[in-house]
């Protein structure tokens, strides 16, 4: 920073929450954000949603950078304003009225716009999570075409392609291995059966393909009814109403599955 301090490496849900996201430009202030959450504890994806709120409703005006700043340094100082901001987008939300509110199950929806990638949208409405990017990462097929091609625009394909991703995320997570193993898996038919092998001589198991699967599958179910009997209904499996209703350029586009996605956790 200009002052001395040292940040870590500006990541790109950063860059963006903190930057277009917010219409800020300057890298400076960016990194500034990026200090201060990780001064505080918080997110930055989080933060950069709830900052995007307190914009929406007014209380900072888009692309100011300082009063970006010293809003965020309220969550340190434990003020009342910092109180909101730290506690998250849909809380900010409701205190101010506000009902574009990027966020699932109270979690703030990361730089994918489900309008232009589709399969993150499905994703990001049905993880018991929350708007969780990681948690079945869609992109794969959607954008870069790994282990498939479902167009990012269309419906098509887009429920099975999440569905399968959780599972096999929920699986990948279980063993502490960094999600972007799947990148080798999805293109490599020798990837999947390397992983197990490596699973079974670590713990002596003689798990098969099949037993991974089930294993994902079991993972997301006991994920689901721990949300069920804390209160969450298929109401909370949907996108924010506004995805649905505003057209996202260039490609004009808005989210339209809806009870289809009650679909995707159907095991």
């Amino acid at each position: 920073l200009p002052d001395g301090r040292s940040v870590g490496s500006v990541e790109y849900e950063t860059a963006w929450g903190f930057g277009p996201n917010l219409e800020i430009g300057d890298l400076d202030t960016i990194a500034e954000l990026n200090y201060i959450c990780n001064d505080a504890g918080l997110d930055t994806i989080e933060a950069a949603c709830t900052l995007g709120v307190l914009m929406e409703a007014g209380v900072i005006a888009f692309g100011d950078g300082k009063a970006a700043v010293e809003t965020l340094k309220e969550v340190g100082r434990g003020t009342p304003l910092g109180r909101i901001v730290g506690s998250g987008a849909t809380f900010a939300g409701k205190i101010y009225g506000i009902t574009r509110i990027p966020a699932v199950k109270g979690q703030g929806i990361p730089a994918y716009d489900p309008r232009s990638c589709r399969g993150n949208g499905v994703t990001y409405a049905t993880t018991p999570m929350g708007a969780d990017h990681t948690a079945g990462y869609a992109v794969t097929a959607n954008i870069l075409k790994v282990g498939g091609d479902v167009s990012p625009l269309g419906d098509e394909g887009q429920i099975e392609l999440s569905r399968n991703l959780q599972i096999a995320t929920a699986a990948v997570d279980s063993t502490g291995l960094c999600l972007f193993v799947a990148f080798a898996v999805l293109d490599n038919p020798d990837g999947l059966p390397q992983v197990i092998e490596m699973i079974n001589a670590m713990y002596g198991l003689s798990l098969t393909a099949d037993d991974v699967v089930a294993l994902g599958k079991d993972i997301l179910k006991r994920e689901k009814d721990f949300n069920t009997r804390a209160g969450f209904t298929k109401a909370d499996d949907r996108l924010p109403e506004f995805f649905y209703t505003e057209e996202l350029p260039p490609h004009n586009t808005r989210f339209a599955l809806k009870e289809e996605l009650d679909e995707v956790i159907n095991f």
